[in-house]
């Protein structure tokens, strides 16, 4: 038997010591470091959520560098729209009360101002952040606006904005200065004066929209026609001191102005009036020659003033702005149907006793030179009784009595008789103005054909039924029923897409659009596409932009394709021709799928397509020109940016949080923004000649229209909407950091709480390892002094 060695370094006790003695450096550490541990398997079982609560602290730490740098940016473009709204502001002021005194170059000071700002404003819509230009959407390393240089002048292979304002001023006068208005010369009669658009379809210089007229004894036809004019017939009667002719026209920027002549007994003739002839004898005709005059000297200060200014501000639209139109062709007349009169013409062809075309003054008398041809008499007369002629019209029926017995014509109660005797006074005439008084019609709807038949025209509310017999027979007359007739006026807003013409009701088209049927067999309805969408015709009821009644008219059509294509710019109509406009042409697309009809509104080329900006007159000499085509090819591009579809605000985005993102982009062409460059290059570029009869009326009517294009109007977009656009970026990442740094400080804590060694805790586990270890070292002491002799 063997007694082992009683070793320190192997005893449970010093194994003990050792390990409390590594206990107080690991508590050591905590204590001088304040962590748990200087790795992750000491540090416990809620490492877990410090590890992730840090990784959430890291991309809070990205979030606020993004929204640091997108702050940059937002006040970069923020300070950039307040320097547009102060030029705005200064051009508007300027705009508004401008002098009149022209400098050598034909400008005014505020134009001249307005001149400096436009670089100004190209200076401001090219900022950039860094590498990134501001005003330029989504192409942010393209620079965002042309050469102020360029812009206005143009370049060496490009025309400027100057160019095409001067072309489209030249379109708009035409070549006589009279806004493509033609006054007939001569006049088409002595008593009568004549106006007319020079082109049926065109989009330049003044348009009639309106004629009213307090003449006495005038007559006003008009405006209608296609190209559209009007005419005004004094009729031989001279107007009353004060009587007023008044004429609207649509200018191509949408503006209405009025030329209002009033005739005038005063010498010398007033302003804005006509001379009444006053010679002996009266002659109207003289007055006629004087309203012709002052026609022509109002049309042209119209055309020298307001149309000039009208012209440079649509010059704008063409350059600026990426609105087309698409302009229909005129539709072929016999396309419409009219509830309306409808003539009847006799078969027989009166003729007197010499053989000859009878006249309504040929006599009824078979003794006078000439008479009514022998045979009608008698067979008129049909002796010795007379033969009857019954009429039934609005009040009923009505008879004409030919009596040979009777040399009188008498009527009562809307019955004639005409007497056939010898010596009678009657007249073919009274045999027109019998049939009318039977029938309850104009005495004016019953005429003498230049072949001698009596023609009968029943009025829109009229039927006139003839009753035959012997006298209808000698007239060769008939039946006139009224209904829906074929019609040749030029299409309206009101024209209806189909059905069947009313009284009193307006034309309907002929090549009508169909409703379908469900069959059998199962007809498909007609339908209209417009930019991809379909436009369905329905018999009743629709609803929405997608439907639209057969009923309807074409104003209401304009409506629906307008809604669809969104445009800002309703469509029109004038004189039979449809334009339909668009803010985006490089997208409009319309077909139908009844293409007659669709060709009856004057659509004869299908797609209809619009020419996109910027627009140039389309012909030369630019005074005859009907077109405005794309002038992309050789015509400066003053945008550069981004020009592709969504919000321009989306072009540029940040994520600023986990479940946040913020839009702050911006365009040059934005409404805004355009809209206020466009003005005040047309204000600052247009110039007129300094000694002009008419150039104070251009500066002052073109003044006046930069102004209302600078000050708000409801419903378009303004600076200040795009600076609330971006401020409320602002406003959402400013919430986001303040969530944030609330997040911060509650992860913060939750690693705290994971990793951190409390110093009061640790101090005191070490403190207690202290002791432990002391008493460890006396037991051991004592041990290690024990001997044999002193355990026996």
């Amino acid at each position: 038997m063997s007694i082992s060695s009683i070793n320190y370094s192997s005893s449970v006790l010093g194994s003990q010591i050792r390990n409390i003695n590594q206990q107080l450096t690991d508590l050591s550490t905590q204590l001088s470091t304040g962590k748990l541990s200087q790795n992750y398997s000491g540090m416990g079982t809620n490492e877990g959520f410090a590890i992730a609560g840090r990784a959430q602290l890291s991309n809070i730490a990205a979030y606020t560098d993004t929204m640091t740098n997108v702050n940059v940016s937002i006040n970069l473009a923020n300070t950039a729209l307040q320097s547009l709204t102060t030029i705005r502001n200064t051009v508007q002021t300027g705009s508004a009360n401008t002098a009149q005194d022209l400098n050598v170059n034909g400008q005014t000071v505020a134009q001249n101002t307005a001149a400096a700002q436009f670089g100004s404003m190209v200076g401001v819509l090219n900022t950039q952040s860094g590498n990134r230009y501001l005003f330029s959407g989504t192409a942010f390393n393209t620079q965002s606006v042309a050469n102020a240089g360029d812009i206005i002048n143009g370049t060496t292979t490009q025309a400027g904005f100057k160019t095409v304002m001067a072309e489209r001023q030249a379109a708009d006068l035409g070549a006589n200065g009279m806004g493509r208005l033609v006054l007939a010369t001569p006049q088409p009669t002595p008593s009568s004066v004549k106006v007319s658009e020079d082109a049926a379809v065109s989009p330049f210089g003044l348009k009639i929209a309106a004629v009213s007229s307090t003449l006495n004894g005038a007559t006003v036809t008009g405006p209608s026609g296609s190209p559209v004019s009007f005419s005004v017939d004094l009729n031989g009667v001279n107007p009353n001191n004060g009587d007023k002719l008044s004429v609207q026209f649509t200018l191509p920027d949408g503006s209405t102005e009025q030329i209002d002549l009033t005739a005038s007994t005063a010498t010398p003739t007033p302003l804005g009036s006509f001379a009444i002839d006053a010679s002996v004898p009266v002659n109207p005709n003289n007055t006629a020659t004087n309203l012709n005059t002052a026609l022509n000297t109002a049309i042209k200060k119209l055309a020298g003033t307001s149309l000039v200014a009208a012209s440079a501000v649509t010059a704008g639209d063409n350059f600026f702005n990426t609105a087309g139109s698409a302009t229909a062709n005129v539709a072929a007349t016999g396309n419409l149907r009219s509830y309306t009169s409808t003539t009847g013409t006799g078969s027989v062809a009166l003729q007197d006793s010499a053989l000859a075309i009878a006249s309504t003054t040929t006599s009824l008398d078979s003794s006078a030179t000439p008479h009514l041809n022998g045979t009608i008499l008698n067979a008129l007369a049909n002796a010795p009784t007379g033969t009857t002629l019954t009429i039934t019209g609005a009040s009923g029926a009505h008879t004409i009595t030919f009596d040979p017995t009777v040399t009188t014509v008498t009527t009562a109660g809307g019955n004639t008789t005409i007497g056939l005797a010898s010596g009678s006074a009657a007249k073919v005439s009274d045999i027109l103005n019998a049939i009318a008084t039977a029938a309850g019609i104009p005495a004016a709807n019953v005429t003498l054909s230049a072949g001698g038949n009596i023609q009968i025209a029943t009025g829109t509310g009229t039927h006139v039924a003839v009753t035959g017999g012997a006298a209808a027979t000698a007239l060769g007359l008939s039946s006139v029923t009224r209904g829906s007739a074929a019609s040749t006026p030029q299409i309206t807003g009101s024209t209806v897409l189909s059905g069947t013409a009313t009284t009193g009701g307006p034309e309907v088209l002929s090549a009508a659009f169909q409703a379908g049927s469900a069959g059998p067999p199962a007809v498909n309805p007609d339908t209209i596409t417009v930019n991809g969408q379909t436009l369905t015709f329905v018999a009743s009821g629709a609803i929405g932009p997608n439907q639209i009644n057969i009923t309807d008219n074409v104003t209401t059509l304009l409506g629906k394709i307008d809604q669809i294509t969104g445009t800002t710019k309703p469509s029109t109509i004038h004189g039979g021709v449809i334009t339909i406009n668009t803010d985006d042409p490089g997208s409009l697309n319309i077909t139908s799928s009844n293409s007659t009809a669709f060709a009856a509104l004057g659509f004869t080329t299908s797609p209809v397509t619009a020419a996109k900006a910027p627009l140039r007159v389309g012909s030369s000499p630019l005074g005859s020109a009907t077109t405005l085509v794309n002038g992309s090819a050789t015509t400066v591009q003053w945008y550069l940016g981004n020009d592709g579809p969504g919000s321009p605000r989306s072009t540029a985005m940040a994520r600023v949080d986990d479940s946040v993102t913020v839009q702050y982009g911006a365009q040059a062409n934005e409404d805004a923004i355009r809209k206020e460059l466009q003005a005040v290059a047309v204000f600052g570029t247009f110039s007129t000649s300094p000694t002009g009869q008419y150039s104070g009326g251009q500066v002052a009517a073109l003044s006046l229209r930069v102004t209302q294009a600078l000050t708000k109007q409801p419903g378009q977009q303004r600076i200040e909407d795009i600076q609330t656009d971006i401020a409320m970026a602002q406003n959402t990442m400013k919430d986001a950091g303040t969530r944030q740094t609330q997040a911060k400080a509650q992860l913060q804590t939750i690693i705290d709480q994971a990793e951190s060694a409390p110093p009061d805790q640790v101090a005191s586990e070490i403190l207690s390892l202290q002791n432990a270890l002391q008493a460890s070292y006396q037991v051991t002491s004592n041990l290690a002094q024990l001997s044999l002799v002193k355990f026996l």
